[in-house]
């Protein structure tokens, strides 16, 4: 190898076809990617797969406490019945939000108040406890974790997105 190929810029062709950036993306889910060009993000795609999947598997390095309960607390999803969250940090607590209300059977409700969480704010708390508790959400750390990995018996997504 020569000097001056050190400072050469290698492109690899996968065809006959010249792809220029932003020109000619394949479809966004088949390539998620967070292009505002394009009005494109990758959580939209992954949102979406959530949405079919029976069962998922999450890697991420960070996530927040809101975004778990807007995500797996907010809606029932009813196709979905086995998730694996791994983290690698402890979740965000910042973020804190008025979230989605959930309805709730007057005596969970009552038995909420007189422990002092507020109906409006914690439906979809409540919702995901319950996920937890009942072994549909399993969620896990694995000390400084950094990797991105959304697979279900769907589709799998490696990149750089945290949850």
């Amino acid at each position: 190898m020569t000097k001056n190929q050190h400072a050469r810029q290698y492109i690899i062709d996968f065809g006959k076809e010249s792809i220029a950036p932003f020109e000619s993306w394949p479809k966004q889910e088949h390539f998620p990617l967070n292009l505002k060009t394009y009005n494109r993000t990758v959580q939209e795609t992954l949102q979406g797969d959530i949405e079919s999947c029976k069962e998922l598997i999450i890697l991420t390095g960070f996530t927040s406490l809101s975004h778990l309960i807007d995500t797996f607390g907010n809606k029932e999803l009813e196709n979905l019945k086995d998730i694996k969250i791994v983290l690698g940090f402890e979740p965000n607590p910042l973020g804190r939000k008025r979230y989605h209300v959930w309805p709730l059977e007057r005596e969970i409700r009552e038995y909420w108040l007189k422990k002092g969480l507020s109906i409006l704010s914690g439906g979809s708390v409540i919702n995901l406890i319950e996920k937890i508790k009942n072994k549909s959400v399993h969620i896990r750390f694995y000390d400084k974790l950094h990797a991105k990995i959304y697979a279900s018996d769907r589709m799998a997504m490696l990149g750089s997105s945290n949850f």
